[in-house]
């Protein structure tokens, strides 16, 4: 019943004029998307959580009204020219992919490059050039979408595991996630892995921004003083190494952050960091260090048939999606 309102309010609001009337309004804000995992639609329902994952033909479709309608370019860029006060005649809007899988490079910038687009990666640096999964990678995978545990006592699938890791303290967390990944799994895909140093400076090398996503993906807000610094200064040297130009921009780790997170992220050499809270970034009140993001879930933009709506992806980024149904 959702999707089916939500496709009729994209319809209204494009034909009635209130969704171009929305653009022009926001035309001096920064829209700022941001993916995960670019996969086919049968191992997107496989991945523990779907929500995070986006096939090629929506991204595809995304590209295509971004291309048509909109100013694009990396966030880093796109924010420089923002605070300069430029302004477009069309909306200015970044594109970001989160993690750094080796999917998006299989499935991602094919699709940039024939719209002539530019991203940000932000890539987990602690996982480039190894076999090694995310922590909640491994967590997703022993759980599955089964029980595995007695809902009494502990989680009964990856959804609830999850959330079950990320309460715990970094020492805990690491821990259960190590004695998970001594239990027998199935084999990892290389789309599954984190990208290797090829592939970062290959991204690099053709104008896509590289930028930092902590060294372990940790809950930054959980970490100490040292381990904070630890994840955040020290794999932006590394990066900057790899894909052979400094990097600037940051992206927290599930989006956690607090005002100790913020002040440490300039301390660590950068320039801005990209939280989770959505919404667009208005000169007035935007903070660089805390730049909101449009999540995009795949299911959340699709029309009554479940193919991509442009007038949803539209309605997302005017800000219109949150006047209407106030998506926190």
């Amino acid at each position: 019943m959702k999707s089916l309102i939500r496709a009729a309010a994209g319809s209204f609001a494009a034909r009635s004029g209130a969704l171009s009337a929305f653009e022009r309004a926001a035309r001096g804000a920064l829209a700022v998307l941001c993916y995960h995992r670019v996969l086919p639609e049968a191992e997107r329902a496989r991945y523990h959580t779907p929500d995070l994952v986006v096939t090629p033909e929506t991204l595809r479709a995304h590209c295509r009204i971004l291309a048509e309608r909109y100013t694009v370019a990396p966030l880093g860029t796109a924010l420089a020219a923002w605070q300069r006060g430029e302004v477009s005649d069309r909306p200015l809007v970044a594109i970001t992919f989160d993690d750094g899988y080796r999917d998006n490079m299989r499935y991602a910038t094919p699709i940039l490059r024939a719209h002539g687009l530019r991203a940000t990666f932000y890539v987990i640096a602690g996982l480039v050039d190894t076999d090694e999964q995310p922590w909640y990678d491994i967590v997703g995978a022993a759980f599955g979408s089964a029980a595995q545990e007695d809902s009494a006592t502990g989680p009964a699938d990856a959804a609830a595991a999850l959330e079950k890791a990320k309460r715990l303290a970094p020492a805990e967390r690491a821990a259960w996630v190590a004695a998970l990944r001594s239990e027998p799994a199935s084999r990892v895909r290389d789309d599954d892995l984190i990208m290797t140093s090829g592939q970062i400076r290959s991204l690099a090398d053709e104008g896509h921004e590289i930028g930092s996503h902590s060294m372990t993906h940790p809950l930054l807000t959980q970490c100490a003083d040292d381990a904070l610094m630890a994840e955040m200064a020290a794999l932006r040297e590394r990066l900057s190494a790899i894909a052979g130009r400094a990097v600037t921009g940051l992206c927290y780790p599930n989006g956690d952050h607090d005002s100790r997170v913020r002040r440490a992220a300039p301390a660590a050499g950068y320039a801005y960091a990209a939280a989770l809270d959505p919404g667009l970034n208005d000169r007035r009140t935007a903070d660089v260090f805390a730049l909101r993001r449009w999540f995009i879930a795949q299911g959340r933009l699709a029309d009554s048939r479940g193919a991509p709506s442009d007038a949803l992806l539209r309605m997302e980024l005017s800000g219109l999606s949150r006047r209407l149904f106030g998506r926190a």
